[in-house]
């Protein structure tokens, strides 16, 4: 059975590089690698997102069977995800009116993020079919990980709305999905954990000296690395005091972030100063995940020191590249690191993370142990895995959807 699906993707598209902007990361690189596996499948994907720059295609053919389609809501030019919720109204209309046009018709809404999940809840009841979301991450979530974090009344409130009418919650991990039900009311039969993947043939070990000589690294210093949106919910200022803190000397590089006219790289850099660390740390900026492989490889750890993760993106690709993890000990990033033999799952305190890095550091023999066993720690998350997993919620909803009209 050939699927048409409408993906909703308000507030970040696909086309972005992850780790560039506060809102491009995992999920960017979820919906992509997601909607062209589907494409693989003979799935029909069109993935809507809102207008921000005019030189950009209306449409823009991703890959197989996948659409990129982006929607006038408010101005051509970026906006803060706060500032979205007023043009959904516009961008429902513009949505529906595209549909009408071309004479679609989709058999599954699928939503990213609370913002387009409010605009899929409208068009599923306009449609007339189910409608299934990935939160991402939730707001309440956020605010138990860290209590100080602050949220909008509006956010809070229309999660809760999306948890009570959606018909499936995909979460990335089992704790995910007990939270959910926990905190935030969602039925049992509503959440269905399936893990994000990673793209195995793309994220493989590269030889360490010779990625460091490629990449201007030097030869025999301990390298750690930072990957990921320079959001301090990500913890990049923690990553700095803990590499300040430690007694090896470690060159200390971060992807992410943009390398000209970027505030949060620049008060980062303010930091490093403070710091006394300046003259080795490395502010990369985003990078293209081709480069990726070979920045994880140059690197003897990859430092996570987020107060949350859904699942943990970096992580995986990290392992897939050999790369021992250590990280918080927090959200998916339990059922991804293997403590002890991976990497480390320490508290969030730059003095844990300190303490573990430099033992890792100074003892070769186990940095290698956890760089065998990386890679096959993490070698049954592949996309075609997820992209069948997710295939057969949509076939249970449009057959439960059936079943309904039938009675």
């Amino acid at each position: 059975m050939n699927l048409s699906v409408a993906m909703l993707s308000v507030h970040t598209s696909p086309l972005d590089s992850p780790g560039r902007t506060k809102n491009a990361g995992g999920m960017n690189v979820y919906m992509r690698e997601l909607a062209t596996e589907l494409g693989h499948h003979q799935t029909n994907v069109d993935i809507f997102t809102r207008w921000t720059n005019e030189n950009t295609p209306r449409i823009v053919q991703l890959s197989q069977n996948v659409r990129v389609i982006h929607i006038k809501a408010g101005p051509l030019s970026p906006l803060h995800k706060n500032d979205l919720y007023q043009h959904l109204p516009e961008l429902i209309h513009n949505i529906e009116a595209f549909r009408r046009y071309e004479a679609r018709e989709y058999d599954v809404l699928h939503s990213h993020y609370w913002l387009s999940g409010v605009a899929a809840s409208h068009l599923a009841r306009l449609w007339d079919i189910p409608h299934v979301t990935m939160f991402h991450t939730l707001a309440r979530l956020k605010q138990l990980a860290n209590p100080y974090e602050q949220e909008s009344f509006l956010r809070l409130e229309m999660e809760q709305q999306l948890i009570k009418h959606a018909d499936r919650i995909i979460t990335a991990t089992a704790d995910e999905r007990a939270q959910l039900i926990r905190y935030c009311g969602a039925t049992t039969n509503q959440v269905q954990v399936i893990p994000c993947g990673v793209d195995l043939k793309l994220f493989v070990t590269h030889d360490k000296q010779e990625a460091r000589k490629i990449l201007g690294l030097p030869l025999h210093q301990p390298v750690l690395l930072f990957v990921g949106r320079l959001d301090p919910f990500k913890g990049p200022d923690l990553y700095l005091r803990t590499a300040a803190m430690m007694e090896e000397k470690a060159q200390v590089v971060i992807v992410g972030g943009k390398l000209y006219d970027d505030r949060d790289v620049e008060d980062l850099q303010k930091l490093a100063r403070d710091l006394g660390i300046s003259h080795r740390v490395h502010f990369w900026g985003a990078r293209p995940q081709e480069e990726l492989p070979m920045i994880y490889s140059a690197a003897d750890a990859t430092v996570i020191p987020s107060y949350h993760e859904s699942f943990g993106l970096v992580a995986v690709e990290s392992l897939a590249c050999g790369t021992p993890v250590v990280a918080t000990r927090a959200g998916g990033l339990t059922t991804i690191v293997k403590n002890a033999k991976t990497g480390y799952l320490v508290p969030r305190c730059p003095g844990f993370f300190a303490e573990r890095l430099d033992a890792l550091l100074r003892d070769r023999d186990l940095l290698e142990q956890m760089h065998l066993a990386a890679r096959p720690s993490v070698q049954h998350f592949s996309w075609k895995s997820v992209a069948d997993q997710v295939s057969n919620v949509y076939q249970e909803m449009i057959c439960e959807s059936a079943q309904l009209v039938a009675q």
